[in-house]
């Protein structure tokens, strides 16, 4: 077993892999979805290397979670249910766990626009959870995820997404119940194809998001 400190300092190194990342890519937008998905993929990565349980799931719940964002053209709301909060491991005073969600949601536009005015879709993503004692029992979490979606719409608004198939990408700063029982956060999420086809005009969600157990 790795020494509580290498342990922290392998977690560390996964975080600022992370930002690297994002700072390597182009500022804004760029930025948030490099620091989404190499968040996501450093986490994961760290799991296997401590040999985390990914499929011990023992007390693990459901939670309804909603989500409302926009962006300068789009407004969503999504709703789900999301399993898990399956704990992974521990690294120093930060704890890591995983959820999946499974969201449906409701995109429409503002103003004139060439294509649809309104769209679905939907979406199943591993969660990526790191946590942190805050103050009382309260938490700091930071999310990341990464995982498909399917939009009813190929053109909505004035963004050409060039097929239904999508990928979303999640970045979130939460405050949890000491207990479980209810997540508020921010949360940044991006959706393309990843050029799979072209045109492929990404759309960048910033919002709210709140969760509850059942």
């Amino acid at each position: 077993m790795k020494h509580p400190v290498t342990r922290t300092a392998l977690a560390a190194l996964a975080l600022i892999g992370s930002l690297g990342t994002a700072h390597a890519e182009a500022k804004d937008q760029n930025a948030l979805r490099a620091l989404a998905v190499g968040g996501t993929l450093a986490s994961w990565a760290y799991g296997l290397w401590e040999g985390a349980p990914f499929t011990d799931c023992r007390g693990a719940q459901w939670q309804l979670r909603g989500n409302v964002a926009h962006d300068h053209e789009l407004n969503l709301a999504s709703v789900g249910a999301a399993y898990g909060d399956c704990h992974m491991l521990d690294a120093g005073s930060w704890s890591l766990s995983h959820q999946t969600n499974f969201s449906v949601g409701r995109w429409t536009t503002r103003g004139d626009v060439a294509g649809a005015s309104s769209a679905w879709d939907v979406a199943v993503v591993p969660l990526v959870h790191w946590q942190h004692a805050a103050f009382a029992t309260h938490k700091v979490e930071v999310e990341f995820g990464i995982g498909p979606a399917w939009l009813s719409e190929v053109n909505i608004g004035d963004r050409q997404k060039g097929s239904n198939f999508q990928f979303s990408d999640h970045l979130g700063l939460n405050l949890v119940d000491g207990g479980g029982q209810w997540r508020v956060g921010l949360q940044w999420r991006h959706i393309s194809n990843a050029d799979i086809k072209k045109p492929n005009n990404g759309v960048n969600f910033t919002g709210l998001v709140f969760a509850w157990t059942l």
